[in-house]
C-alpha cells in the first residue's frame, strides 16, 4: 500500500459539493455480481468519467483511460486495466463496439444510450461528431481561473479580475474549466455566458442534460441522433 493511499481521508469538504450520480440499479443488480476490487473501482471511475465529459456523445476508449496515472495505479497496470474492462464487458456492465472505419474500440456504460450507440455502430450508422476531446484524469492540478480566462477569453481588466475572484470563491475549479471549454466549443467567448452555465449547474445540478428522460429512456430516438445525415 502506498503512503498516499494509506493517509486518512480528510472528509467531504468541498462547497458547493460536486456530486456524481450512480444509478440505483448499480447497487441492486450489478454490485452483487462484481467479483473483484478492480472491477468495482473501474466501474465507479467510469461513472465519474462520463459525467466529466461534455457533449451528447459520451464514451470511453482504452488509450484515453490508460493515460490516467491514477487509474493505472488503482487497477495495477495497463494489462490489468484491459483485463478488467474485458471482465466488465463479459459481466454486461459495459458494452463495446468497433466501427468499420476506426482502428480502436469504443466502450459505453450499458444503458439505453449505450445500447443505442452500439446498435448504430453495428448498423454502420455511426458518425462521430467532430469536437475537441479532452483527456480526463482523476487527479489534475486545479486550473487557475485567471489563466483559463486569459488563454480562452481575453485580457483581464481590473474590474474583470474582481469578478473572477468572486466567481472563484463560488464555483469549483473543475466547473469553471468545463464551462469555459463549453463556451469555447460554442464560439461564445464571453464571461457572462460562462457565468450563466455555472449558475444553471449550481441551481439544477451539473450534467442534468445527460439524464433527461426523452434522451435516456427512448433508445430509438437517441439512436437517430447518431445517424449520418445525408
Amino acid at each position: 500500500m502506498t503512503s498516499e493511499s494509506s493517509r486518512a481521508f480528510s472528509g467531504f469538504n468541498e462547497e458547493p459539493m460536486t456530486l456524481i450520480r450512480v444509478p440505483e440499479v448499480f447497487f441492486t443488480d450489478l454490485l452483487p455480481k462484481i467479483e473483484t476490487f478492480s472491477q468495482l473501482r473501474l466501474m465507479l471511475y467510469l461513472f465519474w468519467h462520463i459525467e466529466k465529459q461534455s457533449g451528447d456523445f459520451r464514451y470511453f476508449v482504452f488509450d484515453e483511460l490508460a493515460s490516467d496515472p491514477a487509474l493505472i495505479s488503482m487497477t495495477g497496470g495497463e494489462e490489468e486495466l484491459r483485463n478488467t474492462i474485458n471482465s466488465l464487458v463479459n459481466l454486461g456492465a459495459i458494452l463495446e463496439a468497433m466501427p468499420a472505419t476506426k482502428d480502436h474500440t469504443y466502450y459505453f456504460i450499458n444503458s439505453p444510450k449505450g445500447q443505442a450507440a452500439v446498435k448504430a455502430i453495428e448498423e454502420d450508422q455511426w458518425q462521430e461528431r467532430p469536437h475537441d476531446r479532452i483527456a480526463i484524469h482523476l487527479r489534475e492540478e486545479k486550473p487557475n481561473i485567471f489563466k483559463l480566462y486569459e488563454e480562452n477569453i481575453g485580457l483581464i481588466t481590473p474590474m474583470m479580475a474582481e469578478i473572477l475572484k468572486e466567481d472563484e470563491q463560488i464555483y469549483p475549479a473543475d466547473w469553471v474549466k468545463e464551462a469555459i471549454q463549453m463556451a469555447v466549443t460554442r464560439n461564445i467567448r464571453n464571461w457572462k455566458y460562462v457565468q450563466a452555465i455555472l449558475s444553471r449547474w449550481q441551481k439544477e445540478g451539473r450534467g442534468n442534460e445527460q439524464y433527461r428522460r426523452d434522451d435516456s429512456q427512448d433508445p430509438e430516438s437517441y439512436r437517430k441522433s447518431w445517424r449520418r445525415h445525408g
